[in-house]
């Protein structure tokens, strides 16, 4: 009992040392609400560089939240697109971050996928249009983000202008056995309305990746050779969001049976990506483990209109091999990708 009881001490004391990096300097929250009542976390990070291009909304994947693409000064998306001229926001999906949770204040239990595409992307992008004047955004999805993206644009949803996605996949039945014992496992056990609490799970793993080098989350999560430690460890601490069970069952779907349809099953969402004619650049990593390369370039394929594709790897001039969320966090992810998504966002 006394070693358990140390180990929770000096689990919680490390906790304490992973410090959240405050917003920077003139961030402003805003707080908007849903077409079904849920109030949003939607951070705006304004330039002070001479403006140039739309503004672009940031959209974080599962079990994650806004601070999951700006974990610190020098690894956060939107600060270095605002150091090139460009206003960046961040989103917290529902459920996530400092936006409405499940189950409090009268809130459902239940949170799906399509709740993403279908409510929470057109409030953000609504109240961006307001407060910057533009009649079309930017936008970049990280996994889920993205997905959410290939839902919102195939079912109609406009007033984007360029985007891309990273690590975004439309398709994950190809025969991986562990992917697949742990989507039988996770449908089997959990429930829709069922939130898993992630976000206290990353606090408390975070200060320990330091003892298990090459363990479970490297392996599936990030490189080394591409990403610090201590970079990855402050992701943990406050990048990860509970995850809900309706929108993870939801998306077990892609594993079991390569589907990418709403919760009801009424809608085809890989068969209607032909009707998207917003161009979309599609980056892939090699060492992604997440969103095998395969499955990311399923989306490419989809996609009517005009898109690009690049596969980030060492044969292709990155320095080093990228996991699914060194792409975020990668120290070369600023030059070696959020750069060619700018030139792409920029570009006539």
């Amino acid at each position: 009992m006394k070693a358990l009881c140390l180990l929770c001490l000096t689990v919680l004391a490390s906790c304490a040392a992973i410090r959240e990096v405050p917003l920077p300097e003139g961030a402003k929250l805003h707080r908007v609400v849903t077409d079904d009542g849920w109030t949003l976390e939607l951070t705006q990070y304004p330039t002070t560089q001479p403006r140039k291009g739309l503004p672009v909304l940031i959209v974080h994947g599962i079990s994650s939240n806004a601070r999951g693409v700006d974990v610190d000064a020098t690894h956060s998306m939107p600060r270095w697109f605002t150091s090139q001229g460009i206003e960046a926001w961040t989103l917290s999906l529902r459920g996530t971050g400092k936006s409405d949770r499940p189950g409090v204040n009268g809130r459902p239990d239940l949170i799906v996928f399509d709740d993403y595409w279908k409510h929470d992307l057109p409030a953000a992008i609504g109240e961006i249009r307001l407060v910057s004047g533009a009649e079309s955004i930017d936008y970049i999805g990280h996994s889920m983000g993205g997905m959410a993206l290939y839902a919102y644009l195939s079912q109609g949803g406009g007033h984007i202008a360029k985007a891309a996605t990273l690590g975004s996949p439309t398709r994950l039945n190809w025969g991986q056995s562990a992917t697949a014992l742990l989507a039988q496992v996770t449908d089997s056990a959990v429930s829709r309305y069922w939130t898993a609490p992630s976000e206290w799970g990353g606090r408390v793993v975070a200060p320990l990746q330091s003892l298990m080098p090459d363990g479970p989350l490297e392996r599936i999560l990030w490189n080394p050779d591409s990403s610090r430690l201590e970079t990855f460890e402050t992701l943990l601490a406050w990048g990860v969001a509970d995850t809900a069970g309706g929108t993870g069952r939801q998306l077990i779907r892609l594993v079991q049976t390569g589907q990418f349809l709403t919760d009801d099953g009424s809608v085809d969402i890989r068969k209607d990506m032909a009707k998207i004619t917003t161009p979309v650049l599609v980056i892939a990593a090699k060492l992604d483990r997440v969103a095998p390369v395969p499955s990311v370039k399923d989306a490419y394929r989809l996609i009517g209109g005009p898109k690009e594709w690049r596969l980030i790897t060492r044969a292709n001039g990155a320095r080093g091999e990228y996991g699914h969320m060194d792409m975020l966090i990668g120290e070369h992810a600023a030059e070696e990708i959020w750069s060619p998504i700018l030139t792409f966002l920029t570009s006539p």
